[in-house]
């Protein structure tokens, strides 16, 4: 029973196996500030893709999407950057205080093996490597969200 609970707690800090085929990033804000996210769309057979999505149910802005065609240099830039911030260790990482008018980060991918990495969080005390992962990951899509987003 112990080699078991050791193998899994061992499989969490295992980098994910295959190709990237999806990465996004997100942010909610409360109370009509509605939700930004960017996401690059890597699936087998088909050509890779950024989405930007800003003001999403915001209140007070037009909601704005737009699509751009990339390559597979830069899926493969983001799957290197992702592996040598170890975000896989990340995985089920949640932090929610319940703090009237925090706003909630989601980081999230998904790659070729089926292995899916997710964490997200609200809050104070937010553990470091989460927020410099979500920069990290919010930088590398600045170029396409800077063509779209007027509040940058």
């Amino acid at each position: 029973m112990t080699s078991l609970i050791s193998f899994c707690a061992c499989a969490q800090n295992v980098a994910p196996k295959g190709k990237l085929t999806y990465c996004s990033y997100s942010c909610s804000r409360p109370a009509g500030g509605g939700k930004d996210f960017c996401e690059l769309i890597a699936d087998s057979g088909a050509v890779p893709k950024v989405v930007v999505s800003l003001y999403n149910d915001c209140r007070w802005h037009e909601h704005i999407e737009k699509e751009y065609t990339v390559g597979p240099q830069d899926v493969a830039k983001m799957q290197k950057m992702l592996a040598e911030m170890e975000v896989y260790k990340l995985n089920g990482y949640t932090h929610d205080e319940q703090l009237d008018g925090a706003p909630t980060y989601r980081i999230y991918q998904e790659y070729a093996s089926g292995e899916r990495i997710n964490a997200v969080w609200s809050g104070h005390d937010i553990k470091e490597d989460a927020v410099d992962a979500y920069h990290y990951i919010k930088n590398y899509f600045s170029l396409w969200r800077e063509m779209v987003d007027d509040r940058e």
